[in-house]
């Protein structure tokens, strides 16, 4: 009975150990392929920019295109008019808000030298608290004079000359961006379909299916990331702009867009914007409206850290907060901006095809139960083993427990 038993154990062993093996790999090649990844992206970054503008683009206007095709609708019609709805819809906003931040961006670069002054006299004030009581930082009309002195200027015009290429390379790419994306989101949008298609069949015929439904996967949480987080941007930026308008703090529109914009990266916009009202009050009000811009900078913080954002990422990315952070801090020292842009997208994707691979190439799954086991919680109270997991039909509909 005991030999019995060491042969029937010894076969197990050896295919845990081939597991682990192959996990171990595994996981040694997607760090490997996450690190060339931002290596590429970080080298051609000048394409990057109006690729992912293409990618917004085609992530708000394709469901509309998909639904007045399902409607009979030719899609190059369809794309078309959704195109044409973007474009009213932002040059409404821009009518409706544009106005109110030029004149506030006006406000603020005439009384610039005023606000410079007072926060480097706060700074200094705050420095000799502190016990340091030789330090001195220039004054507006210093920098004005320095900069006005001919040995200088000639100094600043060989530096500046130095930088031309990299200046001209950053407005190039800025013009690349609202020139090329719409043009390479027009034409994805239009043969969306048949790169799919295409894209399928580089697939042998019987695996078809399970890529499928691998790349539906990714397309709903890449798709709806992206969508929930223009929606947590505009929530942030209102809820900042609100909140200063509400204490009085000046430049609040324009304090409450850049918080919005900056959170297109997650968590992000509430602190910056924060940050930004608390200077513009010390140095515009007193510090009862600092204070007030506290309070207002953390309720944001709080219901986008709490509420919003994570609703948004746990119902797309299916990505903890915590791991989320970690994963933007080690993409930005990666690659820089970009890194920190695509930090989240590309860790939902590398999930779910590691986590699709594990469960069906080494426990065993089918394609079915690992997509139930990956994207869908457990019932309170219940947990299941490997095998019990409920069936999925072939239109996606989950097979009710007959408990």
């Amino acid at each position: 009975m005991r030999q019995y038993t060491r042969r029937m154990s010894d076969p197990d062993l050896s295919g845990l150990v081939r597991r682990v093996g192959i996990f171990s790999w595994s996981m040694i090649g997607v760090l490997a392929l996450i690190v060339a990844t931002f290596y590429i992206l970080n080298e051609g970054r000048i394409i990057l920019a109006p690729l992912f503008l293409a990618l917004v683009v085609i992530v708000i206007l394709n469901p509309l295109v998909t639904w007045m095709q399902d409607r009979g609708i030719p899609r190059i019609i369809g794309t078309l008019l959704a195109f044409i709805v973007f474009i009213a819809a932002v040059v409404l906003v821009a009518v409706a808000v544009l106005p109110s931040v030029v004149e506030q961006a006006q406000g603020l670069v005439e009384t610039f030298p005023e606000l410079y002054d007072d926060m480097t006299q706060d700074a200094v004030d705050v420095l000799n608290s502190l016990g340091f009581e030789n330090v001195t930082i220039w004054n507006y009309d210093q920098i004005v004079d320095y900069l006005n002195d001919p040995e200088n200027r000639d100094t600043i015009v060989t530096i500046a000359l130095d930088r031309l290429g990299s200046v001209t390379a950053g407005i190039f790419e800025f013009i690349l961006v609202f020139l090329v994306g719409p043009v390479l989101a027009f034409y994805f949008l239009i043969d969306l379909p048949n790169v799919q298609k295409r894209l399928l069949g580089t697939f042998p015929e019987e695996k078809r299916a399970e890529a499928a439904h691998v790349g539906g996967q990714l397309n709903t949480a890449l798709g709806g990331f992206l969508r929930g987080q223009l929606l947590v941007a505009v929530i942030v930026g209102v809820m900042l702009s609100f909140g200063y308008w509400l204490i009085g703090l000046d430049f609040w529109l324009l304090i409450g867009l850049i918080g919005g914009l900056l959170n297109i990266v997650p968590f992000l916009g509430p602190w910056v914007g924060g940050a930004l009202g608390v200077i513009v009050a010390l140095t515009t009000a007193d510090l009862g409206t600092a204070l007030w811009a506290i309070v207002v900078a953390v309720i944001v913080q709080q219901i986008d850290n709490n509420f919003v954002s994570p609703t948004v990422l746990r119902a797309t990315v299916q990505l903890h907060p915590a791991v989320i952070l970690l994963v933007l801090i080690l993409a930005g020292a990666i690659a820089g901006v970009w890194g920190v842009i695509i930090a989240v997208p590309l860790t939902a994707s590398v999930r779910i095809l590691l986590g699709h691979w594990w469960r069906t190439r080494v426990l065993g799954q089918t394609w079915e139960e690992a997509s139930e086991a990956m994207f869908q919680e457990p019932e309170p109270g219940r947990l299941r083993r490997t095998g019990e997991m409920p069936a999925v039909t072939a239109e996606g509909e989950q097979e009710q427990d007959p408990d």
